[in-house]
């Protein structure tokens, strides 16, 4: 959820980040949604009819269904690069990142790569809709891989955000991700979420930012159309074992994917999973963020805007104060223009910007329907999902992270431990919230490997560790 800025990887490019993800615990067939307190107080918390599958709608949305799973992931349009990269050019792109930031990948790269960008069919609220994503694979090969599905941080709430538009740059931060991914041996798919096209018609709302359902579907369904894209046009051959990986708002989305994949699309195995810097506990990480020394108010007003945009309009200027609330959405869609000044950079009371009644249900849990209801189930710590405990996930930490701040989420993770959730702690030392993921690369690559090689979890398993050095620190 919260913000923090990538260190400029290739050539002095900076990029801004966001914020990231969990799951939930409970079984959804229990009554009051399996709620946890996860910091906010149990009695904050209203009892809200469990999550049905059967019948997604939450919050007084009208009924729907899920469409049918032959009716998602065909292709619709693609655009793919003319050249591959070599891994000579991989083993540059490292180089060069390292010398000019703080990226510092040990391993070298084992296979070429190829790139496009796909625009697919996928879901929201039971309608059809299209949706864009970057794929990498290797080449030059007729090994079996596995699918590497890659949650991207906050990188904007518009198409112009989209990573996919830079699939062609090799000085784009998830651009070279996705190389590194794919040279290691995985068809690697970044979805650019809904609402973030890089083709086909503009979108004409804002991405649905930290929602569960609709960041979920369109994840998964990029999966289905990248195996079909790759099935019909490409020679390299998959398999449906499926990792998971993400940082900040992608985090989260790696906890929503990790629950809802066995509802949702039972034929892809899901391996393993790393949730990198993940807000598990929203309201938690948003009463220590905006307590902190580096608020990011820039987040909140994203909520505030992005999930009115989806669910009530009418919401608006009862969260957000004027002027703030009519220009919102200039303020969001220059999010990823490194050339405009924010206003909101210069905010220091989060009142001149939000109302109370907002600013309490996000930070406090006080009730403020359709608010309250709306956290209940887009926020990990309460959403009435059920822990996947077959997938083994690496959590990762940073003990100088000041935007995703351990101590408001630690608690909700110990709880799915109690739940029988698989889950490896690491706390990288020195990490704020962007060294999270830079420093923990080849971590994530080696638990990934382990789980491909069949080796057993190691016996700390779900007990907290203390901050170490992460292997791709410089």
């Amino acid at each position: 959820m919260l913000r923090g800025n990538w260190i400029p990887w290739v050539f002095g490019l900076a990029l801004v980040t966001g914020c990231g993800g969990s799951s939930s615990g409970a079984d959804p067939t229990e009554d009051g949604g399996g709620e946890v307190d996860g910091g906010t107080g149990a009695d904050m918390a209203p009892a809200y009819p469990a999550w049905n599958a059967s019948s997604p709608a939450i919050c007084g949305q009208p009924a729907y269904a899920w469409q049918p799973a032959a009716s998602v992931g065909s292709v619709l349009e693609s655009s793919r690069n003319l050249l591959g990269v070599n891994t000579f050019v991989i083993s540059t792109l490292q180089a060069v990142a390292f010398l000019g930031a703080q990226l510092n990948v040990q391993r070298s790269p084992t296979y070429s790569t190829h790139t496009a960008s796909i625009r697919y069919q996928t879901q929201d609220r039971g309608k059809l809709v299209d949706a864009t994503a970057m794929v990498t694979w290797p080449t030059g090969s007729t090994k079996k891989f596995p699918m590497l599905l890659f949650l991207h941080p906050t990188l904007g709430y518009t198409d112009e955000c989209a990573p996919s538009r830079k699939k062609g740059d090799l000085t784009a931060p998830m651009t070279i991700l996705s190389l590194l991914m794919a040279s290691a041996g995985y068809v690697t798919v970044f979805p650019d979420y809904l609402n973030q096209r890089s083709l086909g018609a503009a979108s004409t709302a804002t991405t649905p930012y930290l929602l569960l359902e609709p960041t979920a579907l369109v994840s998964l369904d990029a999966v289905r159309a990248a195996q079909n894209y790759l099935a019909s046009r490409e020679s390299v051959s998959f398999s449906n074992d499926m990792y998971v990986w993400g940082h900040s708002q992608g985090a989260q989305a790696v906890e929503y994917v990790t629950a809802m994949q066995p509802f949702y699309a039972p034929e892809f195995t899901l391996k393993a999973a790393a949730a990198v810097s993940p807000p598990s506990d929203l309201p938690a990480s948003a009463k220590a963020n905006f307590a902190g020394t580096a608020p990011t108010y820039n987040l909140g007003q994203a909520i505030a805007y992005t999930w009115s945009d989806y669910y009530d309009r009418a919401q608006i200027p009862l969260s957000l104060q004027s002027p703030w609330d009519t220009t919102a959405l200039t303020q969001l869609k220059n999010y990823c223009n490194t050339s405009y000044s924010d206003p909101i950079k210069n905010v220091t009371d989060p009142l001149t910007v939000f109302t109370e009644p907002f600013l309490n249900s996000v930070t406090t849990g006080s009730k403020n329907n359709p608010w309250s209801c709306w956290l209940h189930y887009n926020n990990p710590a309460t959403m009435s999902l059920p822990i996947n405990k077959s997938v083994p996930l690496l959590y990762v930490t940073g003990d100088k992270d000041t935007t995703v701040i351990p101590y408001a989420n630690d608690p909700v993770i110990a709880t799915w431990c109690q739940q029988g959730a698989q889950i490896q702690y690491l706390q990288c030392a020195g990490a704020d919230h962007v060294h999270t993921v830079t420093d923990s690369i080849d971590d994530v690559f080696n638990f990934f490997d382990a789980r491909q090689a069949g080796m057993p979890l190691p016996a700390s398993l779900c007990m907290p560790q203390p901050a170490k050095r992460c292997t791709s620190a410089r």
